[in-house]
């Protein structure tokens, strides 16, 4: 049988047994599965606990049965427990020794589900946090440390994003919150009203912009244009998204979905104002007629910048899984600019 000696694990600092051929080799604790290398006794610690092992029974070491005696036995006792410290602190040193070289050279390689970071002299190991709790909150930890370098918080269910305010359209009565909603859940959101206090340069409150709307699918982007009418002259400078309400009272549960493909915007020919048309378009994708819609749309540039922004209601009848063209005009824009639209049809409640 192969003669096994005793070992500790530097890392868990468990004991277990090993055969003699696999000193300062790598090896794997049995405990914590970590590979570590256990380094050979000294010459000089073997001898001392071969003296000790050969020593007859009768001539080793016990404690005095005297108490407060100072015998001989006490003595050599003593020196078994020098001998003993010296293999201990042997051990140790040839175990950090071992540790050094197995987690200094091969420390990415053993564990590559940590992410190790050489900082200077030391390591910094941080779990990865690979996913985030449903309900939003960090992982387990505080810190950096304990989200990971490329942990994100998960996206809101609904995103409400106004990216500009759109003065002097419609004979500079009417003023638009325009941006962008997006429904980041499984489930269509049937409606939604949403309200945008606006301000002026003073910090002064002026009305709030009001858009509501239906039918929006899973995992889909649509424009927003809220609306504020207003007297002539009024110029709001800033906004904030004050409110947003799913499924809001007054509005039916089940209305028609509208389908807007292809959306272009034109400017008008015959007009020396920059003004044109947005058409689109529309499948109805209900099972009923539809023939009273709501069309919005934001017109963007070249870089996708919002540079206008119209809305209006529409009388076209269309009729279930049938498409029909469908247009608006846009007023006072910078038609020049205007390379593409982006369009939202919906039945009117």
């Amino acid at each position: 049988m192969a003669e096994t000696v005793q070992a500790q694990c530097g890392s868990c600092h468990k004991r277990f047994r090993l055969r003699a051929d696999q000193l300062n080799r790598e090896v794997r604790c049995p405990h914590c599965k970590t590979i570590v290398k256990i380094a050979q006794r000294s010459e000089t610690a073997s001898a001392a606990v071969g003296a000790f092992r050969e020593m007859p029974a009768e001539r080793r070491p016990a404690a005095s049965s005297r108490p407060g005696a100072y015998s001989q036995a006490a003595m050599r006792n003593k020196n078994v427990g020098i001998a003993w410290l010296v293999l201990v602190v042997l051990g140790l040193i040839g175990a950090a020794i071992g540790l050094f070289v197995v987690f200094g050279r091969h420390g990415d390689e053993l564990m590559p589900e940590i992410g190790a970071r050489r900082t200077g002299p030391t390591f910094e190991r941080d779990q990865v946090a690979t996913t985030a709790p449903p309900d939003g909150a960090a992982p387990q930890g505080t810190g950096p440390a304990a989200r990971g370098p490329d942990w994100k918080p998960p996206p809101d269910p609904i995103e409400v994003k106004v990216e500009r305010i759109l003065r002097g359209y419609k004979d500079e009565t009417v003023t638009y919150a325009a941006g962008h909603v997006t429904n980041n859940t499984d489930d269509t959101v049937r409606s939604m009203k949403i309200v945008v206090d606006l301000f002026d340069k003073d910090e002064k409150p002026l009305g709030q912009a009001v858009a509501v709307i239906l039918n929006i699918p899973p995992k889909y982007t649509v424009p927003l244009v809220a609306e504020w009418k207003h007297g002539q002259g009024v110029r709001a400078r800033r906004w904030m998204i004050s409110s947003y309400e799913s499924n809001p009272p007054g509005i039916p549960r089940e209305l028609p979905a509208l389908q807007a493909t292809d959306p272009w915007p034109k400017r008008d020919p015959n007009s020396v104002a920059p003004d044109g048309v947005v058409s689109a378009k529309v499948t109805n994708l209900g099972l009923v007629p539809v023939r009273d819609m709501d069309m919005v749309a934001i017109l963007l540039d070249a870089t996708g910048q919002i540079v206008g922004a119209a809305r209006s209601g529409v009388t076209k009848e269309i009729q279930p899984k049938a498409s029909e063209e469908v247009s608006i005009r846009w007023e006072l824009c910078a038609g020049t600019l205007v390379q593409s639209t982006q369009v939202w049809v919906q039945p009117q409640f």
